[in-house]
Formats: structure tokens, C-alpha cells, sequence
């Protein structure tokens, strides 16, 4: 590996070691030109003794990538400091090597979930995409159903179904996804709204006969000369009216 350096020319680029063991530690091998770049970024400019024993450093610090235990982690340790280089300078070098990365989690779209306002009664559907495998995909509400689809090719789906709800309550939970590549939590609203009275006003006959039938969810006028029915206000109409299924 050729000489040490003298105890000027190793104070001189000791800053570079980190730096370097840092890229390399996050799977950035440096060719020349990185490694003048680190020079430069340390201080160390044009000088040939310096990229010569900067290229050794790295030679030795790629070599902890592969490590499996403590021992070979002591045997790169030891060929550092044949370098020159400290005893703690070369475990801090070796540790930023061999970190392990943390994962990244996967991506999701929509990374949140807002049903909106319901009617007392109803449900709703959503699709996550999942860029990502996932392994598990969890919810604290019994409102809320997933299902997990392996799409292949590292994709997923999830099928979130939002059961019916009561008039006046609301929901706000997370889903957990929990991937190969991290954990990520996805945001869920929904709002129920109030039913409307029992019974009011009919916008068509004019009279207090309009009913509000909860089970079948629609309103009905109870006028006989009326008759119309819908599942809003502004739907209402007779069931033999031409104009009927074209409304709903």
C-alpha cells in the first residue's frame, strides 16, 4: 500500500475521511472526479499525494460493505490505521460505512382519505396505489374494511370500504401500511349527516305530508293527490312520471 503519509500530509486530509466513508456508506463507489470533489470540499486541491492516498481510503472503506461480523470489521479497522489514520477515526469511518440505511417507505396515492359528507346510511369505496409490496395494511375503526391486492412488479393496491354509518357520527382514523420498505400511515374522514325530519313540508302540494322513509332511504309524500317520491328535495317526482328514472 506504499508509505504512510507524514503527520502534516494526514492532519492535512483527515477531513476527507468522513465525508468519503459517508458516500460510500450510502452506495455512492466514487470514481476520480468524486474524489477530487472531496478533496476540494476538504480543502485538499491539486494535490497528487492527496487523490493517490484518498483512492487507498476508498479501496479499504468498500471493503466494509460486505462485512458479515465484528471480526473483519477489526480487520479493515486495523488496515486504516496501517494508513496512519487514528483508531477513532477509523471506527467512525467503518461505522459510517456499515450503518444500514434506513428504509424508505412506499408511496402511496391519495395519502389521504376524505369521504366527505354522507347520508346517514350510506358507505362509500376508495383505492389506495401503493407503489410498493405490502405485507400488511391495518385500521382501528370497524367502520373500515382493507384489502390487500399484490399487483406484482413491487405494486399494490388497497381497497378501503366504509361502512354505512348513523346520522350525526363521524369518523377519523389512520390506515396503517406496513411495507418491505417502511411503514406509512394514510389519513381517513367521513361525516354522516343529520336525518331530516320524520316529517315536513311537501315542496310539491304544499301540504306537511312529505315522509322520510329511513329504511329505504327517500323521501315519499303521504298526500294521495301527490304521490311523489325521491331521495332528495330537489329529486322528487311521481313514480309514473316519464321524466322519473331520467331525475334519479
Amino acid at each position: 500500500m506504499g508509505n504512510q503519509l507524514s503527520e502534516e500530509k494526514l492532519n492535512k486530509l483527515l477531513p476527507a475521511l468522513s465525508p468519503l466513508a459517508e458516500g460510500i456508506g450510502t452506495g455512492n463507489l466514487p470514481d476520480r472526479d468524486a474524489l477530487k470533489q472531496v478533496l476540494l470540499n476538504a480543502g485538499v486541491e491539486g494535490e497528487k499525494w492527496a487523490l493517490e492516498e484518498l483512492e487507498l481510503w476508498s479501496k479499504i472503506l468498500q471493503q466494509a460493505r460486505t462485512v458479515s461480523n465484528d471480526d473483519e470489521k477489526a480487520d479493515i479497522i486495523a488496515k486504516l490505521q496501517v494508513r496512519g489514520i487514528p483508531e477513532a477515526s477509523s471506527i467512525l469511518a467503518i461505522y459510517a460505512v456499515c450503518r444500514p440505511t434506513p428504509p424508505t417507505p412506499p408511496l402511496v396515492e391519495p395519502q389521504s382519505i376524505d369521504f366527505g359528507h354522507l347520508k346517514p346510511g350510506e358507505g362509500a369505496n376508495m383505492t389506495l396505489k401503493i407503489s410498493g409490496k405490502l405485507v400488511k395494511a391495518t385500521v382501528r375503526s370497524n367502520r373500515l374494511k382493507v384489502t390487500l391486492l399484490d399487483l406484482g412488479s413491487g405494486n399494490s393496491l388497497v381497497k378501503v370500504q366504509l361502512l354505512a354509518g348513523s346520522a350525526g357520527e363521524s369518523l377519523q382514523d389512520n390506515i396503517l401500511l406496513e411495507g418491505e420498505r417502511g411503514k406509512l400511515r394514510v389519513f381517513v374522514t367521513a361525516q354522516w349527516g343529520k336525518e331530516p325530519p320524520m316529517l315536513q313540508d311537501c315542496p310539491r302540494c304544499k301540504r306537511k305530508s312529505l315522509f322520510w322513509n329511513r329504511y329505504d332511504k327517500k323521501f315519499e309524500c303521504l298526500n294521495s293527490d301527490c304521490k311523489v317520491e325521491g331521495s332528495s328535495l330537489d329529486k322528487l317526482a311521481k313514480p309514473q312520471d316519464r321524466h322519473y328514472h331520467r331525475l334519479y
